[in-house]
């Protein structure tokens, strides 16, 4: 496939080049791309310098506990768990997950670029309060969902990014995992790409937030997903 022939898909592929996403063979053969095609030059070239300085605009933002002890432990700071140590829930498991990690890592800034490059919208602009509080990767640590609060309408807006199919009548539903409790349903998202699930008040107080795959109507675990967990990441704490 030619890639200056499909420009919405060659717009996408510059911007995961330029936000650092894109890796392996994937990024070597952009790489190529680039060197062969000025098109491909220019359109990496614009997604640089659009992105020159997004940092800058991002405030500080201090690393969920979970989170910063499970990096300590990789770079041996801090020593591991003992074998005595209690064993995990599936949810509390996610800290440790390598994939995790890395999605925390580049949350914040995949937030900026998603929310302003590719043009957030649900079926119509969004209102202008709303903001974007969590990105959730796939298990190959690609951003899979962008979740942004309105706080004006009490909604959760919803948008997925991946290529995942779902067989069947299955759906996906959003959860929250508080650090001590049990999963809390969030909504059932469906099947379509975009949703808004209504939310009395934001759950700021979570670190993290995942999606799993469940049967028409939702999970019937009331303890939490019945099926697979396919995307999870870390909730943005935002000062609305």
């Amino acid at each position: 496939m030619r890639l200056t022939r499909h420009p919405g898909l060659l717009d996408r592929m510059a911007a995961q080049y330029a936000l650092g996403v894109l890796r392996g063979g994937a990024r070597r053969r952009m790489e190529q791309l680039a060197r062969e095609e000025p098109a491909v030059r220019a359109a990496i070239g614009h997604w640089q310098v659009r992105l020159s300085g997004m940092a800058e605009l991002q405030p500080a933002a201090e690393p969920v506990e979970a989170v910063w002890c499970g990096i300590e432990q990789r770079l041996g700071w801090k020593p591991a768990p003992s074998a005595e140590t209690p064993a995990l829930s599936w949810w509390q498991r996610l800290w440790a997950a390598p994939a995790f990690l890395r999605g925390a890592a580049v949350a914040m800034t995949v937030v900026a670029v998603l929310a302003v490059g590719v043009g957030w919208q649900m079926g119509q602009r969004q209102p202008a309060e709303a903001a974007v509080i969590a990105v959730l990767n796939n298990a190959q640590s690609q951003p899979a969902l962008l979740v942004s609060w309105d706080a004006g309408a009490r909604q959760l807006l919803v948008r997925r990014i991946d290529d995942m199919m779902l067989p069947g009548q299955q759906v996906l539903q959003l959860w929250a995992l508080p650090e001590g409790g049990k999963p809390q349903s969030l909504g059932v998202i469906g099947r379509e790409r975009t949703a808004r699930l209504a939310l009395a008040q934001l759950p700021a107080t979570v670190p993290a937030l995942a999606v799993s795959v469940e049967p028409p109507g939702g999970s019937p675990n009331p303890d939490g997903p019945s099926g697979p967990v396919v995307f999870k990441g870390p909730l943005i704490h935002s000062p609305l």
